[in-house]
């Protein structure tokens, strides 16, 4: 599938949320998760989100940015009123990088990265939350020559049985390029203990503008489908205000350029990724 036919299936997404909202919200909306913002409710008090993943593997945006090793990403977030501001970190417990910039396949437990993103969301009609904001990603030397620094807007339309989604983010400070991703989640309530059930599946293109950033099989711009996503999320509620939430990812490229592109930037050399792990979150 082109790009041509993923952005046609945006313009008749956005037409259909359109057609189906009638009327406006009464309250603005807003909320992120680490690097792909999923925009959600938001009331008139200040909201604080505090928690951390431990997980068998990092993949960002389907490039596996570790290997052999579990890693922990603690995040910490705060709300007000649509505008969010975001700390996200990356810990890895055994650093193999072979493409180290000074010292590859160190065998270290490293912080490597340090996001930091500010978001504002607003649902202008009913059921239709925009959302914009920028990212700004602190990289450890031995991982990136630069720091990278992003822009992005999208959209959240929420139906009766599911939410679809469309966010597009700009490289603007280094290697520069689009990176867009389409995605469609439903959450369930569960039988038992409050507990829910977050599915979603995502897909994304790239259209680079450096070639560096994406080498490509010809040399060329990397500009085509990129990588999709499965996941679930099984979230636990103990107590008032900690969740405990199992989850597993399935990243998978989608052919074309995707799959030369995704193996050879993974530290693992593969071009599809299973992990899994436990998130522990408390909000107040």
């Amino acid at each position: 599938m082109r790009i041509s036919n993923y952005v046609m299936g945006v313009v008749i997404l956005v037409g259909s949320c359109l057609g189906a909202l009638p009327g406006r919200a009464e309250e603005p909306a807003a909320g992120q998760a680490k690097a792909e913002v999923a925009p959600g409710p938001a009331g008139d008090k200040v909201e604080v989100l505090v928690g951390v993943d431990i997980l068998s593997q990092y993949v960002f945006r389907g490039i596996a940015l570790s290997r052999d090793s579990a890693v922990l990403q603690p995040s910490f977030t705060i709300t007000y009123k649509g505008l969010s501001a975001n700390i996200w970190g990356n810990f890895d417990t055994n650093e193999r990088n072979p493409y180290g910039i000074h010292s590859p396949n160190r065998n270290n437990p490293k912080w490597n990265e340090t996001d930091f993103t500010l978001s504002y969301s607003r649902e202008v009609l009913k059921n239709f939350t925009l959302t914009a904001g920028v990212i700004y990603y602190a990289l450890d030397g031995n991982t990136a020559l630069d720091d990278s620094f992003e822009i992005f807007g999208g959209f959240a339309c929420k139906f009766p049985w599911f939410e679809v989604a469309f966010t597009a983010y700009r490289e603007v400070s280094h290697l520069p390029g689009w990176y867009l991703q389409w995605s469609i989640s439903r959450n369930f309530s569960l039988p038992f203990a409050g507990a829910t059930l977050d599915l979603l599946a995502a897909w994304s293109a790239v259209l680079s503008n450096d070639r560096a950033a994406f080498p490509t099989k010809d040399g060329g711009y990397y500009r085509d489908v990129n990588a999709g996503l499965i996941s679930a999320s099984l979230n636990i509620p103990v107590g008032q205000y900690v969740k405990i939430s199992p989850k597993i990812q399935y990243w998978y490229a989608l052919g074309g350029e995707s799959t030369f592109v995704i193996r050879n930037l993974s530290w693992d050399r593969t071009h599809n990724h299973i992990l899994g792990g436990v998130g522990v979150t408390a909000s107040f």
